[in-house]
């Protein structure tokens, strides 16, 4: 190898080792980032007041779906088929955010097939999404995906002019089906903070316990006056109780009314400066407990082997133990 071109080699080799040494700083590379063209301008998650959902199931295409997300009072609730319901306030503001990060990626205009619109299956849509953005009402309607099915083929406000390309991902993390946007959660942290009172009355027991808080110390007021265990009450049975979730909703009215007909086994009852929350018992089975939330007024039920003990605690289990 002659020494010219091993100067060469050398030379190439340095300007290699300081091209990685400008664009590598402490093991990450660094891409120039391109910024993102909002498809609806730059909003956020939080100017959404409502998202009215339609969509074909995946499986079953004349299954379809129609139901509407709105905020109130800083909550997410959803609305079909004559129910209306609390939504879980991360998936409400989630959904929310995927249409605020929906950007604007290729449009189509040009050298359109004949028939655009039922081409893309735009006359047929998979998913019809409406929402607002500070009041202002927006649409895309989702036809068919891309031969890659990376994307959809969508139209916005009605606009016939012109088609866009949605990522697939995007608008599928959109559609959920109604039931599954419920909230889940039965004791919020809403009601489970701040609890200056408990009033427990046992499964088929006779019996009802009245519990206050005085000064972050909890003591009984019936059916005996004693001082109790705050440490078990604040980081046992509350937070125990904030943990439980609904295995399933019942919302068909025969059975609703069947298992609200007759008086609750047992209850617990939570008072806080602001609200009182109410649990009635209705029925116990090898597996679920059926509950009714008054506040929700929605019957529901919940699995027997992690719940049971909170519904059947005795006194004693409350009381401070004190040793002598």
């Amino acid at each position: 190898m002659g020494k010219k071109t091993l100067i060469i080699l050398l030379a190439g080799a340095f300007l290699v080792l300081l091209i990685l040494f400008l664009i590598v700083d402490k093991g990450e590379v660094k891409f120039k980032k391109s910024e993102k063209d909002p498809l609806f301008g730059k909003f956020s998650g939080t100017d959404v007041s409502f998202i009215k959902i339609y969509f074909r199931d995946y499986y079953e295409r004349d299954k379809t779906f129609d139901y509407t997300l709105f905020r109130s009072n800083d909550y997410w609730y959803v609305s079909y088929s004559n129910i209306t319901d609390r939504v879980d306030p991360k998936l409400g503001n989630f959904l929310a955010n995927i249409l605020a990060d929906i950007e604007k990626l290729e449009t189509l205009s040009n050298d359109l097939p004949l028939d655009p619109i039922e081409t893309f299956g735009l006359n047929n849509p998979n998913s019809i999404i409406v929402f607002d953005i500070n009041g202002k009402t927006n649409k895309i309607i989702a036809g068919n995906l891309t031969p890659t099915k990376d994307y959809y083929y969508s139209m916005v406000n009605d606009r016939t002019n012109a088609f866009y390309l949605i990522y697939a991902y995007k608008i599928d993390n959109l559609l959920k089906y109604p039931y599954d946007t419920r909230d889940r959660n039965i004791f919020t942290q809403e009601w489970t903070t701040n609890v200056t009172g408990i009033e427990y009355k046992p499964i088929n027991s006779n019996i009802t316990f009245i519990f206050t808080n005085k000064n972050k110390n909890w003591y009984s007021l019936s059916p005996t006056e004693n001082e109790l265990d705050s440490v078990y009450i604040e980081n046992s049975f509350l937070r125990d109780l904030r943990s439980l979730n609904i295995s399933f909703f019942v919302d068909d009215k025969k059975k609703r009314e069947n298992l609200l007909k007759n008086p609750p086994l047992g209850y617990v009852k939570l008072f806080n400066p602001t609200n009182t929350f109410l649990l009635s018992i209705l029925k116990i089975e090898s597996t679920n407990i059926y509950c009714y939330d008054h506040q929700r007024d929605s019957v529901f039920a919940i699995d027997y082997e992690s719940s049971h003990y909170l519904f059947t605690s005795s006194l004693e289990r409350f009381l401070k133990i004190t040793n002598k």
